[in-house]
């Protein structure tokens, strides 16, 4: 019995100990936390925040994080401070920060949030050992900021982790209704285990893309065998002919909702959640004619600025995908007038997951279209966000 008495004291005392880390720290009222922010690419380098956060040439449909979007909207830090042991994610809570809002100050050029906080002062004791031992805050971040409720952030990041719930900080995600509203998600690298600096050190977030996009540039071109199809109406009167785009639209079927865990050791950050709605459609349309090919010329139309988002992430049961559909015709000019001479119709299906990476963040997903005299072949390019040039992935063509 005695032992037993001793042993349960030893315990308590155990459970007071490992629990003496899981409060407010004691904080160094001359060391503030400050942020600063910059945008990864695809090399591993890192582009400094005085640059655009995304390469100029990525297309403005929806709310493409720009840097000046950045700066204006600010981004969503959680801090989870583990005292005087390193970051363990089944063991951490962001009881440091939560979701705090860190905006821009164009005056200061610098990052700015309110109330402040400050660094650990650094004092505890670490295997019987008393003195000035270090203290450990891990930093995670995500962008645009979201109060969960108003504008179009608080649409599409409608919730996050509670405060109190141990392991990592995750946010939800969803598409939004209107295509011109979609919102860009950007997430950062943790910053693992950060100590008071001894000068005025930033920590640092490298933001990423989270989501990837399809359908931001879409190149129709004619097959040799359209053009020579284009040529033989010469004939008789008729001066000239062009393949000529009647209708167009592609419809896409995309993962509605999903989690993103703002750090995953280095596994994938997406994961599928339990949804009334799987999945939603979105469709893009043209509806003025407009000419692909014109008898003599290169015959290549390019759209660009009607892509959308999509979450890298599939719900089990249910395929991403886009369904073309498009009418096109043979239009002839008998030196007066131009008059359309053949009506084509075709559709095709294009799945996502056909293609290597295209269920990486930050993937662009371009699609070539080849209009022949009987099929359409509907193809995709996949390069990284910031690319000029795609690089073509073969996948399955319908």
């Amino acid at each position: 019995m005695k032992r037993s008495y001793i042993y349960i004291i030893m315990c308590s005392l155990l459970l007071v100990a490992c629990s003496s880390d899981d409060h407010e720290p004691a904080a160094d009222s001359s060391a503030t936390v400050a942020f600063s922010a910059m945008m990864a690419s695809e090399n591993g380098f890192a582009t400094r925040a005085s640059t655009p956060i995304d390469n100029p040439t990525t297309s403005a449909f929806g709310q493409v994080m720009t840097l000046t979007a950045l700066q204006t909207r600010g981004f969503g830090v959680f801090g989870c401070y583990t005292g005087l042991y390193k970051y363990m994610d089944s063991n951490v809570k962001p009881d440091f920060m939560y979701n705090e809002h860190v905006s821009y100050d164009a005056g200061s050029t610098s990052w700015t949030y309110s109330p402040l906080k400050y660094w650990p002062n650094g004092e505890g004791t670490v295997d019987g050992n008393m003195g000035k031992n270090k203290h450990y805050v891990t930093f995670l971040a995500y962008a645009p900021y979201s109060d969960n409720s108003t504008g179009t952030a608080g649409y599409c990041i409608p919730s996050f982790s509670h405060q109190g719930d141990l392991g990592n900080p995750w946010l939800t995600y969803r598409l939004h209704t209107n295509v011109d509203e979609q919102v860009d998600l950007l997430y950062a690298a943790p910053q693992l285990d950060q100590t008071k600096p001894t000068n005025d050190e930033k920590v640092t977030f490298n933001f990423q893309h989270a989501l990837s996009c399809v359908g931001d540039k879409i190149t129709i071109t004619c097959s040799q065998g359209m053009k020579n199809q284009v040529a033989s109406r010469i004939v008789g009167g008729i001066t000239n002919a062009q393949v000529k785009i009647t209708s167009f639209s592609i419809k896409y079927t995309l993962t509605s909702k999903a989690r993103l865990v703002l750090w995953n050791n280095n596994a994938v950050n997406w994961q599928t959640i339990m949804s009334e709605d799987p999945i939603c459609t979105r469709t893009v349309s043209i509806d003025d004619p407009f000419t692909v090919y014109t008898n003599g010329d290169t015959g290549s139309f390019v759209i660009d600025n009607k892509g959308v988002f999509y979450i890298p992430l599939e719900q089990e049961g249910y395929t991403q995908k886009a369904e073309l559909s498009i009418s096109y015709c043979i239009s002839t000019y008998n030196g007066s007038v131009w008059n359309d001479d053949t009506d084509n119709e075709g559709t095709a299906t294009l799945t996502l997951h056909d293609y290597t990476d295209a269920y990486k963040s930050g993937k662009h997903l371009y699609l070539n279209i080849t209009l022949n005299q009987m099929n359409i072949g509907f193809m995709a390019a996949i390069a990284p966000w910031n690319a000029v040039d795609p690089v073509e992935i073969e996948g399955e063509e319908e």
